[in-house]
């Protein structure tokens, strides 16, 4: 009774709306389940392995549906679980496929099985997995029985579910991740955000003074990567000392980023403060563009040998340092530049570094201020760089941060009033629609329905029983079989696999241009004239539409070839 029901009342095939398109989807999916139930993986692994990624893609792809619920139901952020906790993993983490992932995982806990090498992580969660994959199976079947009865209409029911569901799955997400991977304390997190302050303010006030540009921001100049570090230890010891790199802290209270640096920073902060401004200004123009003028001496080895074992763990030489840059001049007028700026800082409020009897002390052991500068380069440039090499996910995550933040789209709302559906278009029926492929959540574009069209839109052949309608998975427009003979993925569209497009955007996607083989007698361009002969093609057939359709739209022709004017 339940197979003549599914029989009668289920969705059309061609039906875009989400709870259509998840019973189609969860249908596979069992389908899957049920042959990999029923295979013996020992007789053949290759086959269960490939089973295997097929669920997994078929549990991601419910899962994505389920989320497009969601975002129908409740359209508002603040109504869905809270995942702002994603900020915390690492970058690898988050990607397309972990929530299949996540499913398989609790479907594994939840069948008694462990993580590996975290048995005791396993057990923790296991509870939480089986609460998820039972509420998930519940829910399942009530989405499919409201498919049946009415794909476009979400019952207090579903949306209680979908509701819980969300929470679980959040919950079960951080805890799984957790227990796999590292995540970051809230501690940690928050000395993250310290030094993202520190290189915000850092890269603010080398603007300012004009080591860096916003032109060199724009045009993303690997430069500013290799300076604004550099730059930030300098300041954030002289002029923002409660900051990141406050050392007056224990050890184990800095970011983790220079946790090991603590000794050397010291070091440094002491000789910085021996500093003149004229001095101060050299060594910062001489981070920027990454040039030393001074040599080494051989009576300045104690800091360098502190240098080496604290800093040089990767063994990377600091040759490599002294590379030209060209992305910024040296200033020509100090007055102008850095020594103008610290003099309006310190009338502004800033308090400038002060110089200690230690500060004193430590800059006699050095025989000229350019033996100095250059120590002092030398030190702080190769901090910096080793931030890059040994935490360069934390660097990048913070230069991200700094040099793309979030833009906040205003969103208008007019107060009792909800946004208009989507109108759904009237799709195309027939075989072809019933192929094997992969439903895009999203539709790109939009087709044109079978009854606004009665002939080819390529050769204007009327259709008929034996001459069939196809829509072109690309443009949307409706051809016969001849004029839409050719298969192109368009993973832009969702669709993964091949699909059936029209021969004009077959011309068009390819490049370089390899015509198919259709007997037609036409010879094959060669490379050289490809795009003399694409351009002839599109001709032919503009000339073939406008003579036999008046109706046809010559924008559509624009459209694909870029321009704005048919």
């Amino acid at each position: 009774m339940q197979s003549i029901r599914k029989l009668v009342n289920k969705p059309r095939i061609d039906d875009w709306s989400p709870l259509a398109k998840f019973f189609y989807a969860d249908e596979a999916l069992n389908t899957i389940a049920n042959e990999l139930d029923s295979f013996d993986g020992r007789r053949d692994p290759e086959r269960c392995n490939q089973l295997v990624n097929k669920l997994r893609q078929a549990q991601d792809r419910v899962l994505h549906i389920i989320s497009e619920m969601l975002m129908i139901v409740f359209p508002n952020e603040s109504e869905r679980a809270c995942r702002d906790y994603r900020a915390k993993f690492p970058d690898e983490i988050i990607h397309d496929n972990l929530p299949g992932q996540l499913w398989f995982g609790a479907e594994c806990l939840a069948a008694g099985s462990n993580i590996v090498d975290h048995e005791v992580e396993s057990e923790a969660i296991r509870p939480m997995a089986r609460a998820l994959t039972k509420h998930l199976d519940k829910m399942r079947e009530i989405l499919k029985d409201q498919a049946l009865r009415d794909p476009s209409q979400y019952t207090e029911k579903i949306k209680a579910h979908l509701r819980v569901f969300d929470h679980l799955f959040a919950d079960f997400e951080f805890s799984y991740v957790s227990a796999m991977v590292p995540v970051k304390s809230v501690k940690e997190y928050d000395a993250q955000l310290d030094v993202t302050v520190l290189f915000s303010e850092s890269i603010t006030r080398a603007i300012q003074i004009g080591y860096i540009t916003q032109e060199n921001i724009d045009n993303c100049d690997p430069n500013v990567m290799i300076a604004l570090p550099r730059l930030a230890i300098v300041w954030g010891l002289l002029y923002y000392p409660d900051g990141a790199l406050n050392l007056d802290l224990a050890k184990e209270d800095l970011s983790e980023m220079f946790r090991h640096f603590h000794r050397l920073l010291l070091s440094i902060r002491d000789l910085l403060k021996s500093l003149r401004p004229e001095e101060l200004q050299k060594l910062e123009v001489s981070l920027v563009t990454g040039c030393s003028s001074a040599d080494e001496v051989p009576s300045l080895r104690s800091l360098e040998e502190e240098v080496k074992t604290a800093v040089f763990t990767s063994h990377t030489p600091v040759s490599s340092l002294e590379s030209e840059s060209s992305f910024l001049e040296r200033p020509s007028d100090p007055e102008s530049s850095g020594l103008a700026y610290l003099s309006q800082s310190a009338s502004n409020g800033i308090i400038l570094p002060s110089t200690s009897k230690r500060s004193e002390l430590e800059r006699t052991r050095y025989s000229s201020s350019d033996d100095l500068i250059h120590r002092l380069f030398v030190c702080i440039a190769g901090v910096a760089d080793q931030l890059q090499t040994n935490y360069s996910s934390e660097v990048r995550k913070v230069l991200k941060m700094v040099l793309q933040p979030v833009e906040i789209v205003p969103v208008f709302e007019v107060p009792g009033k909800a946004a208009a559906a989507a109108e759904v278009p009237e799709e195309e029926t027939g075989v072809e629609v019933q192929e094997s492929l992969p439903i895009p959540a999203f539709v790109g574009v939009r087709w044109i329905p079978d009854g606004e069209c009665d002939q080819c839109t390529g050769c204007s052949a009327p259709f008929t029983v034996i001459r069939r309608r196809h829509h072109c998975r690309n443009c949307g427009r409706i051809f016969c079989g001849r004029c839409s003979s050719n298969q192109l993925s368009l993973p832009e569209l969702g669709y993964d696999k091949k699909v059936r497009v029209c021969n004009l955007c077959f011309l068009y996607k390819l490049n370089p241009f390899s015509p198919c083989a259709t007997g037609s007698g036409n010879e094959t361009p060669s490379s050289s004239n490809a795009d003399q002969y694409i351009q002839n093609q599109i001709e032919r057939v503009e000339e073939d539409l406008n003579a036999t359709s008046p109706d046809f739209d010559p924008f559509y022709l624009a459209g694909m070839n870029g321009s704005t004017t048919p």
